[in-house]
């Protein structure tokens, strides 16, 4: 149905009783909850979802993919790293609490407020959920410091040693 430039709002129920697809991309730039990635504002986020009802119970549901490339910060060497965040919906259409509950585990529910929906929210929420826990390089391309030497701790150890003072102090004494 729609496929190249993505729609601003769509009508999820609509939609899945048509069998409707939408595909295309717009920008992280365009996902104003993504704003915190500053360094990847004009990557592309390609977006393939099929709105359909499910063949076993009926139930209108959402499927497809949603992927970017987000600059993040790497938890090792604190450098860039550009991570490839893709994320698999499968979304099942829902108007209530109680519908939720009801849900088949295959599926994560999405309430649907209205007729018309906002896709950007959607698209936020699906990346957001898919983000790694901890951004890290294959190989940092900064070398990180190992620790220190065994004769350097020794050295440090005596020259840091926070009861040297309270030992001159119990000898001044005697």
């Amino acid at each position: 149905m729609f496929s190249g430039q993505l729609p601003h709002y769509v009508e999820p129920r609509k939609l899945a009783d048509q069998g409707g697809l939408i595909s295309g991309q717009t920008t992280v730039s365009a996902l104003p909850r993504l704003g915190d990635f500053e360094h990847s504002q004009s990557q592309p986020v390609g977006v393939a979802l099929t709105f359909e009802r499910d063949a076993d119970d009926g139930q209108r549901i959402v499927h497809g993919t949603v992927s970017t490339e987000l600059v993040m910060t790497c938890q090792r060497c604190l450098e860039p790293v550009s991570c490839t965040v893709t994320a698999e919906v499968m979304l099942a259409l829902v108007w209530s609490e109680e519908e939720i509950q009801a849900l088949p585990e295959r599926y994560d529910p999405w309430l649907v407020t209205d007729d018309k929906m906002p896709l950007a929210t959607l698209l936020e929420e699906e990346l957001l959920l898919a983000l790694p826990l901890v951004a890290t390089h294959e190989q940092c391309p900064t070398r990180l410091p190992e620790g220190d030497e065994p004769e350097d701790n020794a050295s440090a150890g005596k020259a840091d040693n926070p009861f040297a003072v309270l030992a001159s102090l119990k000898g001044s004494q005697k």
